[in-house]
């Protein structure tokens, strides 16, 4: 019996730069909270969203372009070739600045976005088996990831 196909957000032209910059437009946040605030209380663009999840294969999955975008594969693709301005609204927003947040910092953790992706999904100790990308979706959870990240980047353990 032949597998289900797994439905995945396929076409999208690979986009070089780092995830943030693709969902910010290339805006400089520094460690300035309040752009950020701002950026996700406006509501991202769902191109901009679009172009952030065609930086990794991991993310054009379907069920990580429903949980980045909160929509479907389906819907999304839909959406596209309308051409219309969609925005998302300011929780999914969030949720899609922590996805793409969460992989800028695995990959220059890791050195290497294959390493990174990998590490994101995969049941981690750390996290008590729970696989870190799916914690990233919620505010606690990724600043536990956030965390764990830093504390391997800074060689500083508990």
């Amino acid at each position: 019996m032949p597998s289900a196909k797994v439905p995945r957000l396929t076409g999208l032209k690979k986009l070089e730069g780092k995830p943030l910059e693709l969902l910010l437009r290339g805006q400089d946040t520094g460690d300035d909270p309040m752009l950020i605030l701002r950026c996700t209380s406006e509501g991202f663009e769902l191109l901009d969203v679009v172009n952030m999840i065609a930086t990794s294969e991991l993310y054009q999955q379907g069920e990580m372009v429903k949980r980045i975008t909160g929509k479907s594969v389906r819907t999304v693709r839909r959406l596209l070739k309308e051409g219309a301005s969609v925005r998302l609204d300011t929780p999914q927003s969030v949720i899609a600045y922590q996805y793409a947040a969460a992989l800028e910092l695995a990959i220059e953790v890791f050195g290497r976005q294959a390493k990174a992706e990998s590490w994101l999904e995969h049941r981690a100790t750390y996290f008590y088996g729970y696989v870190p990308l799916d914690l990233v979706g919620h505010a606690l959870g990724f600043r536990m990831v956030e965390e764990y990240l830093n504390q391997i980047k800074y060689g500083v353990y508990q």
